[in-house]
């Protein structure tokens, strides 16, 4: 069985949980992964082999940093790509042909159902948001993206079936769907080694600090020097090199084990880090996310579960986080949230590919 797995660029937690499905899949099937998300990240992620097919057929969100989106050159850069794709539809169907592509997953580039639809193929769509949920928004102000955003939300409609990842946006244009709770990653507690082997105070408590590709840098990350009881860890150097911030190499230490591991992680609010801290059990300090429709659906869950603490961006990148530290260390630290979203997606996929077509079906639960 071969799978097409188209995957927006856009951050790499699209493709973080994409990887976790994957890895379910069973041995008969083989993806193709189908974006401008680089090779080495699914040598990294994937334990199954898979082919790669790189292309940008979608632009997500045009960031000025972490968590600010340039909408006007989101926009302009969407509707570049849309007429590419436009020009390119029938080569890009010949090769699913040529390939023998049985089905199309998408994750979630629009493009990627109009494909599967020309090409006779059945399609899926795994996510809890869309693009066109967070470009509606901008549309009152760049109101020559309408045409364009109405094609997507017509591409989104071309999909067989909706995996929806709770908790969603809704995302009501689609029809057949299923629901699933929290698909990532689970990591083991290896605390004891991980300080043992960066040379760290056992005494000392220890979070995870994670700035992504959009780092920022303006942030006087050499003032985490002065929360002396803290260690902090991460994938990415910071600027002032913070004696107490101690970066990790992903060789040497498996990510969802320095979630698992941390008393606390540090981030924006995505999808990817909003479901590996409460499938690890790690609570969240983070910063609000504007002009990101995802955002206070996220939020509103992270409520809910009682251990996520939201710091204003005047404090974030002014290190106030005094607080919510303090508060992190005053409780018991979350037990992990179960679940196997990632197995059912896979079996539900492999499925529908199977068949043609999606079958009747009943929400899963964990």
């Amino acid at each position: 069985m071969n799978i097409l797995y188209y995957l927006t660029a856009h951050g790499y937690g699209h493709a973080l949980r994409s990887c976790a499905i994957c890895n379910e899949f069973s041995k008969e099937v083989r993806v193709t992964f189908r974006t401008l998300i680089p090779r080495k990240f699914f040598q990294e992620e994937t334990t199954n082999p898979f082919g790669y097919f790189p292309g940008q057929l979608d632009c997500g969100c045009i960031q000025r940093d972490s968590v600010t989106v340039d909408k006007e050159e989101t926009l302009i850069t969407y509707m570049k790509l849309a007429l590419k794709n436009e020009a390119r539809l029938e080569d890009e169907v010949k090769w699913c042909l040529d390939e023998r592509v049985d089905g199309i997953v998408s994750d979630i580039t629009p493009f990627a159902f109009e494909v599967a639809k020309k090409a006779g193929l059945p399609s899926i769509a795994v996510t809890n948001f869309t693009w066109y949920d967070i470009y509606e928004p901008y549309v009152k102000d760049y109101p020559a993206f309408y045409p364009y955003l109405q094609k997507v939300r017509e591409q989104y409609q071309l999909a067989d079936l909706l995996v929806e990842l709770m908790p969603s946006n809704g995302m009501p244009y689609f029809g057949n769907r299923l629901k699933v709770p929290l698909v990532g990653r689970t990591g083991r507690c290896i605390r004891d080694r991980l300080k043992n082997n960066l040379g760290l105070a056992t005494e000392k408590h220890m979070g995870l600090i994670y700035v992504g590709e959009f780092g920022m840098n303006s942030i006087p990350w050499k003032d985490l020097e002065k929360f002396e009881e803290w260690d902090f860890i991460g994938i990415y150097p910071l600027p002032g090199e913070p004696g107490n911030y101690h970066l990790v190499k992903k060789e040497d230490f498996l990510y969802p084990d320095l979630v698992a591991s941390a008393e606390v992680m540090i981030s924006k609010i995505g999808y990817g880090v909003f479901s590996e801290c409460q499938l690890n059990g790690t609570p969240l300090i983070y910063l609000p996310r504007e002009d990101f429709a995802e955002y206070p659906v996220l939020e509103k869950a992270l409520i809910e579960w009682g251990h996520g603490f939201c710091l204003s961006r005047d404090d974030y990148c002014s290190l106030n986080w005094e607080k919510e530290l303090s508060e992190v260390v005053s409780r018991k630290k979350p037990e992990p949230l179960p679940s196997d979203a990632s197995r059912i997606c896979a079996r539900e996929i492999e499925e529908v590919v199977r068949r043609g077509r999606p079958r009747a079906r009943t929400n899963r639960g964990r």
